[in-house]
């Protein structure tokens, strides 16, 4: 699994990087943490170029470095053996999104 840092592009809100990384061959795929200034991480099926992706502040991360981002937000969060980093379980009565 490769892990990505990136900032939405209007700050806490916006657009991701998803669609030109998958134009460069490649499929991003969102994860459930968001901090407070619009970094969220995620995740990249292959290598890709990352370079001329500013306007998201695009960086691959390791794999420790995205889960402790992921227990800034939930301290449960532990990686799958997807590699998928897990989220907090919905509120009992509630269906997971």
């Amino acid at each position: 699994m490769i892990y990505l840092k990136w900032k939405l592009s209007e700050g806490t809100w916006g657009t991701g990087p998803e669609g030109t990384i998958y134009d460069r061959g490649s499929k991003a795929m969102v994860g459930w943490a968001i901090d407070d200034d619009g970094y969220r991480i995620g995740y990249l099926t292959d290598s890709v170029d990352l370079t001329g992706l500013e306007t998201w502040d695009v960086t691959e991360v390791t794999e420790s470095e995205a889960l402790a981002f992921c227990q800034n937000i939930w301290s449960g969060a532990t990686v799958g053996e997807d590699g998928f980093i897990t989220s907090e379980p919905p509120p009992e009565g509630e269906e997971a999104e």
